[in-house]
């Protein structure tokens, strides 16, 4: 045999081989069960349910599976996930969607603070009593000669026997000295300061919200397929709490499409702005009062008491009967002198700013 032929018969030889290994190689093995390349859009009727197509197992539905068939997301937001809300702050995403998105919060409750101003009781100085005078006739009667027993100009109220008047001491033929009116102290009000903090009464003091939000996701088994091309299979866990399927996007935003319509925003926190105007007090005194104690004395060193710790004071003056009528007014002190606060009228402390709701989210649900 010519080399040209040996050539030939080896060349139809590898192509009967070639032939043989390529159709093996071309073809596809299916496991048992599973219905080919179309079994998606074989299986899948219009109720979301896929069979097996060609005689397979048939694939559980969504619902079959604990599940529930959703609207797909409008284009920009979440994809949809379970919504919870609760007036309680004891939220926890159930097994079925263990994937926890958020917690966050609404309905904030938060009115005007109660603000109230307080002062503090006022301070102040007291004048000793300018004037004492000696009757020739018993207090209150009318007509009376009246001699001159006052203290030193700014007197401290230690012992003094200015305007001393001696014993037996005639007017008008009476005893000069047969009463003795005392003039009242003045109290001379500095004023009130201001507490440094407002009061704040009332349950607005402190904001808090109505409802906690917790968004979930998760899949059942067998994952989102199940409910054709225009849906996705998402989980059902059983209340409590009432899980809503929701898509959300940041910011306070309006709904969009006509699956997910019941709207509510939700926020991540709040900052508290509200604060109470700045607290004054009156310049007008009202209650305080200046007291002391009034002793006199025959003598102009007073070691003789005449009248000891006579109670005086700012109110009004005060009269004295002394009896046998004419003595000698030799001197006068007085002690324990005490100003006693008065109050001042509060004015400010009214509510202003509010309080802010921080890191808005739109929630959309279904309805």
């Amino acid at each position: 045999m010519g080399a040209l032929a040996i050539v030939r018969n080896l060349l139809f030889i590898a192509l009967v081989f070639c032939s043989a290994a390529c159709y093996v190689g071309a073809i596809t093995i299916y496991e048992i069960g599973d219905a080919g390349p179309d079994a998606d859009d074989a299986g899948t009727n219009d109720g979301g349910e896929e069979d097996g197509g060609g005689g397979g197992t048939e694939a559980k539905s969504c619902e079959a599976r604990g599940g529930q068939c959703v609207p797909l997301r409008p284009i920009g937001w979440s994809d949809p996930i379970l919504i919870a809300k609760s007036p309680g702050h004891s939220l926890e995403c159930p097994p079925e969607a263990p994937v926890h998105h958020f917690t966050k919060y609404a309905d904030l409750i938060a009115g005007p603070l109660d603000c109230a101003c307080a002062c503090k009781p006022s301070t102040g100085t007291c004048i000793l009593p300018a004037t004492m005078t000696a009757q020739n006739a018993a207090c209150g009667a009318p007509g009376a000669t009246v001699t001159s027993f006052d203290p030193p100009t700014e007197w401290d109220g230690a012992c003094s026997n200015t305007s001393a008047i001696a014993a037996g001491k005639q007017c008008g033929g009476k005893a000069c000295v047969e009463s003795l009116t005392i003039g009242p102290m003045q109290a001379v009000d500095v004023g009130c300061e201001v507490e440094k903090e407002p009061i704040l009464t009332g349950t607005s003091d402190v904001p808090r919200w109505g409802l906690t939000v917790i968004g979930c996701e998760g899949f059942p088994e067998g994952g989102e397929v199940g409910c054709g091309s225009a849906a996705k299979c998402a989980p059902a866990p059983a209340p409590p709490p009432e899980f809503q399927i929701c898509v959300y996007q940041d910011g306070d935003v309006p709904c969009e499409g006509e699956s997910y319509t019941d709207r509510f925003v939700i926020y991540a926190g709040y900052d508290d702005k509200r604060t109470c105007t700045d607290c004054t007090c009156s310049p007008e005194v009202v209650g305080s009062l200046c007291t002391a104690t009034a002793s006199i004395y025959s003598d102009a060193m007073c070691l003789t008491p005449l009248v000891s710790g006579y109670p005086i004071s700012s109110l009004k003056e005060v009269c004295l009967d002394l009896s046998p009528p004419g003595p000698a007014l030799g001197g006068k002190a007085l002690s324990d002198v005490k100003y006693h606060p008065g109050t001042c009228q509060p004015i400010g402390g009214a509510s202003t700013g509010e309080v802010e709701r921080l890191r808005p989210s739109t929630i959309c649900c279904r309805p």
